[in-house]
């Protein structure tokens, strides 16, 4: 793996990680519990997501990210289970991300190359901006 493969990559994760680390609000607590089990669902999922961009890329490390993403589809399933139909468009668009992650994975364990490697790096990156936008949307029932 090259230092540009890695540097890319790297980048991407701090750009996912700073795209994330802005929570639920909690300024007052919920008035139903159904708003509250889907806050909590979107913060796992937010600190599995977090997992996936930490992961340092070096002997092995594709297969450790390939094992975090499936922490993230249980918690992606988790806010689907609790948001019912309401946030639909953003679930559906953190699924297709992370969906694409896993298949840059793939492709980069198949084929590693630089190239694979900063195409891992950018589905990580459109990983975050649906996760924001899942955030932004739930956010104001939190």
């Amino acid at each position: 793996m090259t230092n540009r493969a890695t540097a890319l990559f790297l980048a991407g994760g701090a750009l996912l990680l700073a795209t994330i680390t802005a929570g639920c609000a909690q300024d007052e607590p919920p008035a139903q519990d159904e708003p509250a089990a889907v806050c909590s669902a979107v913060d796992s999922l937010k600190a599995s997501v977090e997992d996936v961009t930490t992961v340092d890329l070096d002997q092995g490390a594709l297969a450790e990210l390939q094992d975090k993403l499936t922490q993230v589809q249980s918690d992606l399933g988790k806010v689907k289970d609790d948001a019912k139909d309401e946030y639909d468009t953003e679930i559906d668009a953190v699924e297709q991300a992370a969906a694409s992650v896993g298949s840059s994975v793939n492709a980069a364990t198949t084929s590693p190359s630089a190239q694979a490697i900063a195409d891992v790096g950018t589905a990580v990156q459109a990983l975050g901006a649906a996760l924001r936008a899942l955030d932004d949307a739930v956010e104001s029932t939190c």
